[in-house]
């Protein structure tokens, strides 16, 4: 089974619908702040770092890191198998949405049918171990993509319980987790958490069991791409040495008798993305027996924020209009 999952995340796939197409998201050298150079005085082409720190924001408000426990274990002994999905929201009107994600007809310039929201399915394990710590670790698959994400958290649940006939005295837990995406070759991401939940049950019977559920949190997102081909569709070896039989290496950049070395500079990576998002959660598990169900929305608090400044920026360092991102987080599972 584990040789069948290495195989999912590692084995290249074709891309889906709402996979990343950076390559659409340029602009060309008659654009303000892109002056790339060509000896052959050919257009040339540059990133648009604004279309794509907009994208990647939205796109990695997606890739937090779920919150789906009460902050009290159920003791040392205990261990968690479930499955949970992630609904997110995105600004699937705006332009660079459509732009710059695949959709569903090979060579388009665009995508028409953008998906209203990100949805994230996970399979998630957590075992709890003395002096109300836990570890856990996801394995996640986002919908209509070609993407995987593979995340771990350890939480500290500082009461575990002793204080639970105090309806005064939560439950409070202090959580760290991380999320890293894989499946793509242009871009890497990766989110990390510090949050603090309080909770408290209310047992109803000998064997159900409410827990509403609050908290806060800050996540970190960290995105890069690699080198991008800005014009995918375009042979840079071919518009080079148009005549195969003078292989003749001269001129810009060593190309045959009239060949355009331009298109070897129609490459480019992209702006790093570095922002931090403060959010807050609230929601109700209910259990019975060694069954779970749990549901969770979150939201960020303000707009996400480039670290060290107070804003995004695009190309001349304008400020982009960054939206917030809600969340909807459901999962089911046992727990013994």
């Amino acid at each position: 089974m584990g040789t069948l999952l290495v195989l999912g995340v590692t084995t290249p796939v074709r891309a889906q619908r709402m996979d990343l197409a950076l390559s659409r998201l340029t602009v060309d050298s008659g654009t303000p702040g892109c002056d790339p150079t060509s000896a052959s005085g050919a257009v040339m082409y540059c990133a648009d770092d604004g279309d794509w720190r907009q994208l990647a924001t939205e796109f990695t408000g997606a890739l937090i890191p779920p919150m789906l426990t009460p902050a009290r274990t159920r003791g040392p002994r205990s261990f968690y198998v479930g499955l949970d999905t992630s609904i997110t929201g995105i600004s699937s009107s705006r332009n660079f949405w459509h732009r710059g994600t695949e959709g569903q007809t090979a060579g388009a310039s665009e995508n028409r049918q953008v998906d209203g929201a990100l949805a994230w399915t996970r399979i998630t394990v957590r075992k709890a171990f003395p002096f109300g710590f836990e570890l856990g670790t996801t394995i996640g698959y986002l919908v209509n993509t070609s993407y995987w994400a593979l995340g771990a958290e350890i939480r500290w649940s500082i009461l575990e319980g002793w204080l639970s006939r105090d309806w005064l005295v939560p439950d409070i837990a202090f959580r760290g987790a991380v999320q890293t995406l894989v499946g793509d070759q242009e871009f890497n991401a990766t989110v990390a958490v510090a949050d603090v939940s309080i909770s408290n049950s209310i047992v109803m019977g000998d064997a159900f069991e409410l827990t509403p559920i609050t908290g806060g949190q800050v996540a970190w997102t960290w995105a890069d791409s690699e080198l991008v081909d800005l014009t995918p569709g375009i042979n840079a070896f071919s518009t080079c040495m148009p005549n195969p039989a003078t292989p003749t290496m001269v001129g810009d950049p060593g190309c045959g008798a009239g060949g355009s070395g331009a298109d070897y500079n129609n490459n480019a990576v992209f702006a790093s993305i570095r922002t931090m998002r403060p959010r807050a959660f609230v929601g109700l598990q209910a259990r019975y027996e060694a069954f779970t169900l749990i549901g969770m929305f979150s939201g960020d608090l303000i707009p996400p924020t480039d670290i060290g400044s107070n804003h995004l920026t695009d190309n001349m360092m304008n400020p982009l209009r960054i939206d917030r991102q809600w969340r909807i987080d459901v999962g089911v599972g046992l727990s013994y």
